[in-house]
């Protein structure tokens, strides 16, 4: 099982059905925001979990797909759609503080 650390290049390619390379530094891109985007909603970073769940790696594959196939602001149902499915996966893992959200 591959771990939201291990996420590169070629694996996120497979997973978007990209085989030709004019999008690489793109994909990169979106590969290490869609990471800092994961770490920064749940205040937390890969590093300080004793140890990293298998389940992070689905949202951050999410959101690469989500990113890369709608490279425009858009606010409609189906990208909202999008956000609620991995909130529900990252919110499991989410630090709070005495009751309160960091």
């Amino acid at each position: 099982m591959i771990k939201v650390t291990d996420i590169d290049l070629a694996f996120t390619k497979n997973y978007l059905r990209v085989d030709h390379t004019d999008d690489d530094q793109l994909i990169e891109l979106i590969i290490v925001a869609a990471k800092s985007y994961i770490q920064s909603y749940l205040n937390k970073k890969f590093n300080e979990f004793e140890e990293l769940p298998d389940e992070l790696t689905i949202p951050c594959l999410a959101l690469a797909s989500h990113w890369y196939e709608r490279r425009e602001i858009q606010t409609d149902k189906s990208a909202n759609e999008v956000l609620y499915t991995f909130a529900g996966i990252l919110d499991m893992h989410r630090i709070f503080i005495g009751g309160e959200l960091l």
